[in-house]
Parts: C-alpha cells; sequence; structure tokens
C-alpha cells in the first residue's frame, strides 16, 4: 500500500496517508508556537516581543512562523481568542443560573479574578499587553453589561450607564488581578472588590457583604462550558 492510497475519513471525504502526516506536522508546529508565543508575551508583554523571540521560545523556524501567522499580533489574537470564548461562556452560564443580578455580577468578578491562579501565563500576557487589555476593558461581547441592565430595569442597580460601569469594572479587575499575580495584593483583596464592585452598582455597605458572603455559597453547574 503507498503513502498515497486513500481513506475515508469521519465525514466521507478522500484523505491520504501523506495528508495525515502533514496536517500531524502542522499542528505540531501550530501547537508549540502557541505554547511559545504564551510564554513570551506573559514575560515581556505582546508590544515588546517580536517574532524571532517567539521561534526562539517554540524551537521552530521563522518561515515556519509566517505559514501559520501572519504577525506575532495574529498569534496574540488567537491566544487571547480563547481566552475570551471560554470567559464569554462562563458569564454567559452564570448569567443564566443566577435570577439575582447583584449575586451574578459578584461571582462574576470573582471568576475574573481568579485568572490570576487558575491561568497565570494568560493572565500576565493580558496585562503586560495594552492591545489585548484595551479589548478586555471595552469589550462589547461580554454579557456583563447586559447583566448590569438588567439589574438597573429591576430596580437593583443605580447607575445611568451599563456600559460605562463595565467598563470600570474591568479596569479595576485587570489591577486587582495584577496586584495578586504579584503576590502584593490583600489577603481578602477578591472579596473586597467583590463589595466595591456591587457599592459602585449602588448596593449599600451592609448589603453588598451579605451578597458577597452568599456568593461564595452557590454552586454552579459548569456543564454548559466544557
Amino acid at each position: 500500500m503507498s503513502a498515497a492510497t486513500t481513506y475515508q475519513d469521519t465525514v466521507g471525504s478522500d484523505y491520504t496517508v501523506s495528508e495525515q502526516k502533514t496536517d500531524a506536522r502542522w499542528a505540531k508546529t501550530r501547537k508549540k508556537l502557541l505554547d511559545g508565543g504564551r510564554q513570551v508575551f506573559a514575560d515581556q508583554g505582546v508590544e515588546a516581543t517580536s517574532v524571532l523571540d517567539i521561534v526562539r521560545a517554540a524551537n521552530v523556524s521563522q518561515p515556519s512562523f509566517y505559514n501559520h501567522f501572519d504577525s506575532k499580533d495574529a498569534l496574540a489574537r488567537e491566544i487571547a481568542a480563547d481566552f475570551f470564548r471560554r470567559d464569554k461562556q462562563t458569564k454567559q452560564s452564570i448569567f443564566e443560573q443566577i435570577s439575582d443580578p447583584a449575586a451574578a455580577i459578584a461571582i462574576n468578578v470573582y471568576h475574573t479574578l481568579a485568572i490570576a491562579t487558575d491561568d497565570p501565563v494568560i493572565a500576565w500576557t493580558l496585562i503586560k499587553s495594552k492591545g489585548l487589555r484595551e479589548l478586555v476593558i471595552s469589550s462589547d461581547s461580554d454579557p456583563l453589561a447586559a447583566m448590569i441592565k438588567v439589574g438597573v430595569e429591576e430596580g437593583r442597580f443605580d447607575v445611568s450607564s451599563s456600559r460605562t460601569a463595565a467598563i470600570a469594572i474591568r479596569g479595576g479587575a485587570l489591577a486587582v488581578v495584577q496586584d495578586l499575580l504579584n503576590k502584593t495584593a490583600d489577603a481578602n483583596a477578591v472579596q473586597e472588590y467583590q463589595g466595591f464592585v456591587l457599592r459602585l452598582l449602588g448596593l449599600s455597605p451592609e448589603e453588598s457583604r451579605a451578597v458577597v458572603e452568599q456568593a461564595a455559597t452557590i454552586e454552579l453547574n459548569h456543564t454548559k462550558n466544557t
């Protein structure tokens, strides 16, 4: 049987052994570039990183890089896109499962800050990369502003602009994430920021503390994010 013998793949189209080997090599190289890019971006930020830095970290040739990505920014966008996809799914799941907008926001804030411990590499990439950081802060695709709007409509929150409030919340969250990454944050930094956000949205200090305590006891069904 020759290397060009065709097989039927799972969708019924012809697929050659040589194509399978090529795809395997292509996927392996792409993974190396993504892994190398994640590490270098976390160390230096996107702006300070060159394509040469990336290929050295990935141990691939520079021409191979351009077989996969047009630029370092294209690589950074792909790395960030996976994070944004998972983050959006998590937030949508929270907002679908939690009826109280205040508790939903408190849980959302907790999960946002958890990136510092759950995925410090992507956290440092976002912190050190101006373009990605601004994308997080001003994102239109994040359901946070929509949930704030629901809270305003239900009389739970008192803000005049849901979008502005969401931008302020995300911007502050990145500052707290950096403090957590630097290990200079207070022991109760997460709970303090959750309470701060709720007070920003119009809750009293007493009610904010109660909601944060309640949110810590809520168990979510994460099956929608798998």
